[in-house]
């Protein structure tokens, strides 16, 4: 089941909620959230998310040989950060992460808490999924056809390990290509893995908006099965949310 969103933001870079209640709503178990940020920022909107980053992240965003990917990392910490510190109600460059073998960021166990995230991002959009209890994956992608880019490719971003996701075929980068490929990806991120380690999944079924539990056979968190949900998301987007609860209430959010 899938929500409107319920309140905006008002004041989009303090993320301060609107409307009476001044908290982040409550989730329990069934529940989804799904946030989209745009990473096309000015410069006080960048010093903001960079007031909240850690050394380390700092030392990442040195790493960075273009501007361009160093901004967009910026951006999506700092709002993370932001977003994890209302949930958390706790200062966001307090925040702390603990990253598993793949590189999957967690809440420090410090936090003791049940909070569960996602984030990916594409073109200039970003998307970050929160759930409790249960990892989940979420992934988008910038679907471009051939005519919105005067007939190069009908991807924006072709993955780099495209071979992986339909097979040993050749893909062909068509929508339904994309919306699997979001799928596989989707769950990679929810089991905390890289798309090679789910070579024992099934077939996606590329044009349902909701799938029934797929079973992975090299999925440690989640080999009991999960749901895969499509995403609303703005126009030229595809996205999916991989989590437990078979019919979640996903709610939007945008920053």
């Amino acid at each position: 089941m899938e929500r409107s969103p319920r309140r905006a933001l008002d004041g989009v870079w303090q993320i301060v909620l609107s409307g009476p209640d001044k908290c982040l709503p409550q989730m329990n178990e069934a529940d989804l959230h799904v946030w989209t940020l745009s990473l096309d920022v000015d410069r006080e909107a960048i010093a903001l998310q960079e007031a909240v980053l850690s050394a380390e992240e700092w030392r990442r965003v040195k790493r960075y040989s273009s501007p361009h990917a160093a901004r967009r990392f910026i951006v999506r910490r700092g709002l993370l950060r932001r977003i994890l510190g209302k949930y958390l109600n706790h200062p966001p460059d307090e925040v702390k992460f603990v990253y598993n073998a793949y590189g999957k960021p967690f809440l420090a166990p410090e936090f003791c808490s049940d909070l569960q995230f996602s984030l990916s991002d594409s073109g200039e959009l970003a998307v970050l999924a929160f759930g409790l209890k249960d990892p989940l994956g979420i992934d988008i992608e910038l679907f471009l056809t051939e005519k919105d880019i005067g007939g190069t490719r009908p991807f924006g971003s072709p993955p780099k390990e495209a071979k992986h996701c339909i097979g040993t075929a050749c893909p062909t980068f068509s929508l339904p290509f994309v919306r699997a490929w979001t799928r596989r990806e989707a769950i990679a991120k929810a089991d905390g893995v890289g798309l090679q380690m789910l070579t024992g999944l099934s077939e996606m079924d590329d044009m349902a908006d909701n799938m029934p539990p797929t079973f992975a056979a090299n999925c440690g968190h989640f080999g009991r099965g999960i749901s895969v949900q499509a995403l609303t998301l703005p126009a030229g987007y595809v996205g999916a949310l991989a989590a437990r609860p078979r019919t979640p209430e996903i709610s939007y959010f945008s920053v």
